[in-house]
């Protein structure tokens, strides 16, 4: 009985202990970077179950240069002077993905300097023969505009692209992926997403790139 009793005594004591170290980490770790919720748990030394293990995996990255929560969710967005019509056509059906979703809404129309906005662009690119495996499709990206002060503001004046040099660029779910880099998205490793950094041909966002929009904005 005494030996019971002793450890129920131990078990208490390393509850007191643990639970506390947990309910203050945790947080801290998960305010100070952008790691899953099973990343985190991982480096506080918390077990997850499979499926959290399995989110954690198929999660998409963040682009480092755009902080969450400090973009709005409006885009205004603008095809350059030489954007063909079927890329135009390609890149509306892209854009109405991303609207579908109610994370971000992509308006066309011209920005203001403090306005998030989105310029479509095409270019050439012939890859070398060195570089036969690989053929870059296309391009995007943020570009962080931020004024500090009273009348201060943090805007993305972002681009997208594509290498029209090659007919299979001119796809939507390249330009899905090139617009899923200017709203501040990074390659993932999970076939399933959008993102990943080879074309699938995936038309529709994973949950984990949702998971990412809903972070970010």
């Amino acid at each position: 009985m005494r030996k019971f009793l002793g450890f129920l005594f131990l078990l208490a004591l390393g509850a007191c202990f643990f639970l506390p170290q947990v309910q203050t980490e945790l947080p801290k770790i998960l305010k100070q970077s952008q790691l899953t919720v099973a990343q985190a748990a991982k480096n506080v030394g918390v077990q997850l179950p499979l499926v959290g293990r399995q989110e954690a995996a198929s999660a998409t990255p963040v682009e480092s240069i755009v902080r969450p929560q400090t973009l709005k969710k409006t885009y205004y967005y603008r095809f350059s002077a030489d954007v063909p019509v079927k890329v135009q056509q390609v890149f509306e059906r892209a854009i109405a993905v991303y609207n579908e979703t109610g994370i971000v809404d992509l308006v066309a129309g011209q920005a203001t300097a403090e306005q998030n906005e989105i310029t479509i662009f095409v270019y050439q690119k012939t890859m070398t023969a060195k570089q036969v495996n690989y053929l870059e499709l296309g391009k995007g990206g943020p570009e962080i505009q931020q004024l500090t002060g009273l009348q201060g503001y943090t805007a993305n004046h972002a681009r997208a692209g594509l290498n029209v040099k090659y007919g299979q660029s001119i796809k939507e779910s390249v330009a899905i992926h090139e617009l899923g880099h200017a709203l501040g998205l990074d390659h993932s490793s999970n076939r399933r997403s959008v993102m990943y950094p080879i074309d699938q041909g995936l038309t529709q966002l994973s949950a984990g790139d949702l998971k990412a929009l809903k972070y970010l904005y």
